[in-house]
């Protein structure tokens, strides 16, 4: 039993769901015998805040989606941090399904009392500072997460997490390959520069992208790399081309190649706008600014708490 465990949780994931979750299982871990502190979040920079507060823990746990996971691991101290586990109550929860957490309060509870540790590979992002568990990219899929998050910031009538949920995420990129350009994006793996610029770069510590996308199958988050997948050519139906070779390796394992996409292993990689446009970055599917970006793996650099 690990005996001093505090929760982050985020109130407003998952429509109010991510908060019932954290009572319910506050409740369990108390009942089993150990000290549970709750802190419920406010507004973005909360869960980073607290986490950097936090000493003498057994463990920190982060209620909510993959954003609220990537705000507490950026707010871990450096030295002394406790293992982190995760309460899933967002909307793609891809940390969550590479884990293969369950799902009940019970069985949650369980993995943070008396779960294993692992070790995860921790991607920095060098120019920023910021840490991520997931992945790193520049290209369409970044373009989708600025516009999606800008608009999800404009006041609405109902709350946001109504109106965006993953079906709507999806629709809102299709409507935005529409106005779309590519990036011209130059590349360096491990101080290499390659010949050609890219389109669309995907640095991956895990196989899963989110929804049924498989991008980089070959990435594992505990081999000290990154699987690096990069994309050519510039035309929209390129990008609709990768967008459909994700979805086949998802359903049917069909690594359908394509001669503009290809893939790599690095541990460091550092990615500029090729023509001086401001190119967009998305880190664990939150806006992460814009190119310049270098991006580091570190081997082992976080404690999670899986199965």
């Amino acid at each position: 039993m690990r005996d001093r465990i505090k929760i982050i949780a985020n109130p407003f994931s998952g429509g109010g769901r991510a908060w019932t979750l954290a009572l319910k299982v506050a409740d369990l871990l108390t009942r089993g015998g150990a000290t549970v502190e709750l802190f419920e979040t406010r507004r973005a920079g909360d869960a980073r805040e607290e986490a950097a507060r936090t000493r003498n823990l057994n463990a920190l746990v982060a209620v909510g989606g993959d954003g609220t996971v990537n705000e507490v691991l950026n707010g871990l101290p450096e030295t002394g941090a406790p293992p982190v586990g995760l309460v899933p109550g967002g909307t793609a929860n891809v940390l969550a399904k590479e884990l293969r957490l369950p799902w009940s309060p019970e069985g949650l509870a369980r993995v943070i009392s008396g779960g294993r540790e692992i070790r995860w590979d921790l991607g920095v992002e060098r120019e920023s500072g910021r840490k991520f568990l997931l992945f790193a990219s520049a290209g369409y899929d970044a373009h989708v997460v600025h516009l999606f998050h800008a608009a999800r910031e404009k006041p609405a009538p109902v709350p946001s997490y109504a109106l965006f949920n993953m079906g709507l995420y999806v629709v809102w990129g299709l409507k935005s390959i529409l106005e779309y350009e590519a990036p011209r994006i130059a590349v360096e793996l491990d101080g290499r520069p390659l010949p050609r610029p890219a389109s669309w770069v995907q640095v991956s510590n895990i196989a899963s992208y989110g929804g049924p996308l498989l991008f980089t199958p070959e990435a594992r988050p505990d081999d000290g790399l990154f699987e690096v997948m990069i994309q050519t050519a510039p035309r929209k139906r390129d990008v609709l081309r990768m967008f459909w070779a994700g979805i086949l390796n998802f359903l049917f394992g069909i690594a359908y190649r394509m001669p503009d996409v290809t893939f790599h292993a690095a541990r460091r990689v550092r990615l500029t706008s090729a023509d001086g446009r401001a190119v967009p970055l998305q880190v664990d599917g939150d806006p992460g600014g814009h190119l310049p970006a270098d991006l580091e793996v570190v081997p082992g650099g976080v404690r999670i708490l899986a199965p």
